[in-house]
């Protein structure tokens, strides 16, 4: 299923089903699901919670987050049910294996999973490694060529 402006093929939107975990996060395998890394120049602060939230890109389409982002604005009280239907797709990267990221962190981004999944979300992941569990398995899409991810997008 080719994820573009969270449409699949069909037409129809894309839910949690679309969801993946890529492995490193190439530029190729971003573009396999029609994501592209945002431009440095991109990055906004969207209200949520007690302070605001850095993205790397936001629109209705589209939200990018780093696991870092995720964590902070977890603890300034970020209220993700609410933020959930404002984008189409969201993507978190830098995200570590959570059996080793700090327990607060791993925590606030299992959290934020779990209410995309609620939500009917699509989550799109982009780890230097498999995270491990998440609230609903996702399918791990691993790059053959070894490359590397984009840079910045806190991997």
């Amino acid at each position: 299923m080719i994820i573009d402006n969270a449409v699949n093929v069909e037409g129809r939107r894309a839910g949690w089903s679309a969801s993946r975990v890529l492995v490193p996060g190439t530029a190729a395998q971003l573009g396999a699901f029609g994501l592209f890394a945002p431009a440095a120049g991109a990055a906004v602060v969207l209200p949520a919670g007690n302070a605001g939230m850095r993205a790397l890109a936001a629109d209705r389409e589209l939200l990018w987050l780093t696991f870092v982002d995720v964590a902070r604005a977890a603890a300034d009280g970020a209220d993700w049910a609410s933020l959930a239907p404002r984008h189409a797709l969201w993507v978190v990267s830098g995200v570590p294996v959570l059996a080793v990221a700090p327990r607060q962190a791993a925590e606030a981004f299992r959290s934020l999973a779990e209410t995309l999944r609620a939500a009917d979300v699509p989550l799109f992941v982009v780890a230097l490694a498999d995270p491990g569990p998440l609230p609903e398995a996702l399918p791990v899409e691993t790059a053959d060529d070894g490359g590397l991810p984009p840079a910045d997008l806190g991997t």
